[in-house]
């Protein structure tokens, strides 16, 4: 993986067959393309399947999952991601879909491929989500995605903002949002696409995230992140991200250096 210094993005190739990632989501939103092969993924609790020639855009805070499976004709795999924030998209005043989804472009995809410098990548974004706004849009063809009712949106916010002050267990969660166990588990498997004790460590996750960047040590991160040691942090940092700790702290440091 790398982070383009020209739109201050993450930049990451996926070659690995069977590769999968735990129940997830990005700050930023999620542009990218399968090049070669295809991912099984579960986009906010439904199924999704990208092809080789497909473009993807998931929506900030949206939880997925995936598998990478190799072409049957090559024996390859490559899916290449971009984690745009939305500053940028502001900046260049780019519209974002309203929906997370996925659009089929062979040209657009197989360039995907091949982004060397960040300039490649941005005239790539400049191309790629214009098709893939004017595709996800209100009124398209594709199914609209059910929302959860009044209800739900209210439980899922008391759910975050119990996480934001600290809330580390199932049952204080529970107990914050004056639920039973089961309730919260049903809720946010369904809408938020993965278990309470999966949210709460994605939590956890995301947050060491943001200190790795910062420069803080694997080992330290680990530790005030409520890892049982370093080599547990970094196998669950893989399998979320697709790619350790260790390559994102290379990645911020080449970006920092100067040309």
């Amino acid at each position: 993986m790398r982070r383009v210094r020209l739109v201050d993005l993450e930049q990451v190739r996926h070659q690995q067959h069977g590769q999968e990632w735990a129940p997830h989501w990005h700050e930023e939103w999620s542009f990218g393309a399968i090049v070669q092969g295809e991912c099984r993924c579960s986009v906010a609790g439904r199924p999704f399947l990208a092809r080789t020639g497909d473009l993807i855009a998931i929506a900030p805070g949206v939880v997925h999952t995936g598998a990478l499976t190799a072409s049957a004709h090559s024996g390859a795999v490559l899916a290449t991601m971009l984690y745009v924030p939305t500053t940028w998209l502001d900046q260049v005043g780019l519209a974002v879909p309203t929906r997370s989804g996925s659009v089929r472009d062979l040209a657009l995809a197989c360039q995907a491929g091949d982004l060397t410098s960040p300039e490649d990548v941005q005239a790539w974004l400049l191309r790629a989500i214009p098709l893939l706004a004017e595709t996800l849009r209100p009124g398209s063809s594709a199914n609209t995605d059910p929302m959860p009712g009044e209800a739900v949106r209210a439980l899922i916010g008391r759910v975050q903002s119990a996480v934001l002050a600290g809330e580390q267990t199932v049952s204080g969660l529970a107990r914050r949002c004056d639920v039973s166990r089961e309730r919260l588990h049903r809720v946010l498997k369904q809408w938020l696409g993965m278990a309470p004790g999966e949210y709460l460590r994605a939590v956890r996750l995301h947050r060491a995230k943001h200190l790795v960047i910062q420069g803080e040590p694997a080992a330290s991160v680990a530790a005030e992140c409520g890892f049982s040691d370093q080599a547990h942090f970094t196998r669950w940092f893989k399998r979320t991200f697709g790619y350790t700790p260790g390559d994102l702290a290379q990645a911020v440091s080449r970006q920092s250096a100067p040309d």
